[in-house]
């Protein structure tokens, strides 16, 4: 019977800081993702106040109407990421999970708009933008994130007390706290 050489504490260590860098290599975000909803949801709440407010335009809506198409792109781009992950980890389950659970209540909180009515769907949607990056953060032990999640609380406070095209604008400083400067302080991490 062939018994299998033991490691000894320094062979254990490189082993266990081998496993260790190779899952933060597939938990690493690039900040893609962020960047891309976070430039995205602030052209279109500007754009939308901007319509509303500065023109005669009977939707002024419209810009939102490009949020499918980012859903489709975002599809593609989280099944490549998925693709070039070699090894699944808890964390990245963890973010699935989390994410996936964001655009349901999104969903769900945009369908019931018409009941809620625009100038309350508008705070929670900035709340929920809160609660996915910093748990995000959380996650990824990214402090931006953390800090851009934090952030859209009090911002969101702030939004049920104002109109609804303040709301708007309110919207895209949530979005460039949450999404924006960690998206791009991510991709400059990701990078180094």
């Amino acid at each position: 019977m062939e018994t299998e050489p033991r490691m000894n504490e320094q062979e254990s260590l490189r082993v266990i800081h081998a496993m260790i860098d190779s899952a933060k290599k597939t938990i690493q975000d690039d900040g893609t993702l962020y960047l891309m909803w976070g430039w995205l949801v602030l052209f279109a709440s500007v754009a939308h106040y901007l319509l509303m407010t500065m023109t005669t335009f009977a939707y002024p809506y419209l810009p939102w109407a490009t949020m499918p198409i980012a859903g489709i792109i975002n599809a593609v781009l989280v099944s490549r990421m998925v693709k070039r992950q070699p090894v699944k980890t808890y964390i990245g389950e963890f973010m699935a999970y989390l994410w996936a659970a964001f655009i349901v209540s999104i969903i769900i909180l945009l369908a019931f708009m018409p009941k809620l009515g625009m100038e309350k769907t508008y705070p929670i949607l900035i709340l929920l933008y809160g609660i996915g990056t910093f748990v995000s953060g959380g996650a990824l032990r990214f402090k931006p994130l953390i800090i851009g999640g934090a952030l859209n609380w009090p911002i969101a406070v702030v939004a049920f007390f104002v109109p609804f095209e303040y709301q708007l604008l309110l919207l895209g400083l949530a979005v460039t706290c949450s999404y924006i400067i960690p998206g791009h302080l991510l991709r400059l991490n990701y990078r180094n």
